[in-house]
Order: C-alpha cells, then structure tokens, then sequence
C-alpha cells in the first residue's frame, strides 16, 4: 500500500514541517509583494536584504497566525531585525490597506487555537496548490 504525502510528513518533527511550510509562506509573499520593503519602501531587496516580516512579531502569534498570509508582507533587513520589524509602521500600513474590520478579525485570530501539526501540514497543503496556480 502506497503511503500518501500527508501520511510521511506527519511523522516528520514538527521543525522539519515549519521550515518547508515558512519556504512556501516566502515565496508566496515575495511574488504577491515585490521586492520593496513594506515599511520603509526600499526597493530592489535581493539576498539575505530580503525578508518575509510579521505584522507582529512571530514568537508572540499562535500555530493559527504564525504562517498565515495575512500578516506577512517583505521588509528589508534593517526594518526586520535592526529595527524589530517596525511594528507601529507595519500595523498602520495594514490599517491602510485592509481596512478596520480585517485589523479587527486579525485581531480575535490570535486567540484561535489550533493543533500545531494538524494546522501546519493543512497549509503546507494549501499553500502547494496555490503556487501551482500562480
């Protein structure tokens, strides 16, 4: 009997699955965005200038918002680290741009608790059909 895709990753660590799943949130992020960075527009980002920066920062979201599209958006390096992501710029550009009530949904998704390795193999799934559609 043939074991499906779904079936081998499950019992990969659950790091091994969050650096294939953060591969795809960047490669989707990089082609929808550019290459200029989100908060302070430098263009032209290439290399190791180049990152995938969160609304807010990674190690305060939840399994449900930490890979989620929604909140990722490209920052130059000294937006992103030097500067701690710049999170007073970033929120009031996402303001802009989504509007208040998807701030506000954003808002209640980081209370959502999911199971971490049920969520992050759905979205590696997900996300591997939405770059084949691209």
């Amino acid at each position: 009997m043939k074991r499906s895709k779904l079936r081998k990753l499950g019992k990969q660590k659950i790091s091994v699955v969050q650096r294939k799943l953060w591969q795809l949130c960047k490669e989707i992020t990089r082609k929808k965005y550019g290459n200029t960075c989100y908060t302070c527009y430098q263009a032209g980002l290439v290399g190791s200038n180049w990152h995938t920066g969160h609304l807010w920062a990674k190690a305060s979201l939840g399994a449900f918002l930490k890979y989620d599209l929604r909140v990722l958006r490209p920052q130059c390096y000294n937006c992103n680290i030097n500067r701690g992501g710049m999170g007073a710029d970033y929120y009031q550009r996402m303001l802009k741009e989504i509007g208040e009530e998807k701030m506000a949904q954003l808002q209640k998704d980081r209370q959502v608790t999911v199971n971490a390795m049920d969520h992050y193999l759905k979205l590696i799934n997900e996300y591997t059909e939405l770059l084949k559609h691209d």
